[in-house]
């Protein structure tokens, strides 16, 4: 599984256009075959920080991904909703347990 976190800065002016740029691209990107989940998460202590995590059954599914009209619009828009460069990070997961399998029962 290919696990993206994005983490994006924007201000008070153009904070409604980003979220409406990343509810569109998560929307249009949780259709997608391959795509496990497609999320987007507000700071609690910050209004204008927000994550983009998205999770990917396997590199190819990501590659196509990046091909898709949505996210060429998504790259050429939200860089007019954002007020510094984003720190996008690319993790691959070999395996995952859930909570349960991890603390004392």
């Amino acid at each position: 599984m290919i696990v993206v976190v994005g983490r994006v800065k924007t201000d008070a002016e153009k904070r409604a256009d980003l979220v409406r740029i990343g509810q569109a691209v998560a929307a249009a990107s949780r259709q997608e075959a391959g795509c496990i989940n497609y999320a987007i998460y507000g700071d609690t202590e910050s209004d204008t920080d927000f994550v983009f995590v998205e999770e990917w059954e396997s590199e190819q599914a990501l590659a196509e991904h990046f091909r898709t009209p949505h996210i060429a619009s998504f790259m050429r828009d939200v860089v007019t909703a954002l007020v510094a460069p984003p720190d996008v990070k690319f993790h691959t997961v070999a395996s995952s347990k859930d909570l349960s399998e991890v603390t004392p029962g």
